[in-house]
């Protein structure tokens, strides 16, 4: 299965259900497909540490080193906070109020910045220091596979409060990559020095685990056949034992370096001589690193709140 796509056997199969159960001599009106898509507020942590350790070394090491010159850098990386889920349900209504439901949902969300920032100073000498990221890059993909129950209260002639309940299993990847280059310059009467660094970090990540929801709904049909709905819930599911590749390159140093890893939280504490922080990395790569560095486990958490709109056809 490509960790890019996350494969297309789980859509298949519930595909397969969907058309065994509609041809089935028992689903004439009963049976109920839906089809939706909407927004989810979540906070996966871990997954925005990336930006934040970043965030953290540009201003030990880059801002607060050079406070004295003028210059800006906008030292604001990109996060995950949100996504756009769309799905497919299949419902069985065992009586007027119960439902069985399954369902399979997707999401696939990106986040990319490209900017620079320079720091000078012109006098009797001339100084210029310039980083920049063109692209950096968050993206986040996966799939879930649901089953649970709804049970409905009907509020007027068309119009229907459901409640429901459902559990699952979760597939998600994460990538994760950053093109820097950072630039300086030195000039006097005398000398003139030009240097350039500069290089690509790439990683991804893919596990699953198990997913629970909590939903509330408001329906109302159009007519015997066709009605739509909008839904509000709560979702938890936290994915760990994430694992992947990584790689590397520098721009003064040939070739490029590759790994794989289960990915953790490194624990890094700086020192320097204008300031100091505490800055907690996720890495899939422990060579050379002593076992009092890893400070925990990555966790991918997609536990969201969600609210969503959809369709609905019966049979």
């Amino acid at each position: 299965m490509s960790k890019r796509t996350l494969g297309v056997m789980p859509l298949l199969f519930v595909f397969g259900m969907i058309l065994g159960v509609a041809s089935s001599p028992g689903a004439s009106r009963r049976l109920q497909i839906e089809v939706y898509g909407g927004l989810a507020l979540f906070s996966p942590k871990d997954l925005n540490l990336f930006s934040r350790a970043e965030e953290q070394y540009n201003e030990l090491f880059f801002i607060q080193r050079l406070r004295y010159l003028g210059g800006h850098f906008v030292n604001d990386l990109p996060e995950m906070n949100w996504s756009k889920p769309f799905g497919l349900h299949l419902r069985y209504w065992m009586n007027p109020r119960l439902a069985l439901s399954l369902g399979i949902e997707g999401f696939s969300e990106s986040r990319t910045a490209s900017f620079e920032g320079t720091f000078g100073y012109s006098g009797d000498v001339t100084e210029r220091y310039t980083k920049g990221y063109d692209p950096y890059r968050l993206s986040l993909q996966g799939f879930l596979i649901t089953g649970g129950l709804g049970y409905r209260f009907p509020v007027g002639q068309n119009t229907d409060i459901e409640v429901g309940a459902a559990a699952g299993y979760c597939r998600a990847a994460f990538e994760f990559s950053s093109a820097w280059t950072y630039d300086a310059e030195y000039q006097d009467n005398y000398t003139r020095f030009f240097s350039q660094d500069g290089g690509t970090l790439e990683g991804d990540g893919i596990g699953g685990g198990l997913v629970g929801q909590v939903s509330a709904r408001l329906s109302r049909s159009l007519n015997r056949s066709l009605g739509f709905f909008i839904e509000t819930g709560a979702r938890y599911c936290r994915l760990t034992s994430l694992e992947g590749e990584g790689k590397e390159s520098r721009v003064n140093i040939p070739g490029q370096s590759a790994w794989n890893g289960e990915w953790g939280i490194k624990k890094e504490d700086i020192r320097l001589t204008w300031s100091e922080d505490t800055v907690y990395v996720p890495t899939n790569y422990w060579e050379g690193w002593t076992a009092g560095l890893r400070d925990r486990d990555f966790i991918l958490d997609l536990s969201s709140l969600r609210l969503v709109l959809g369709i609905y056809l019966r049979f």
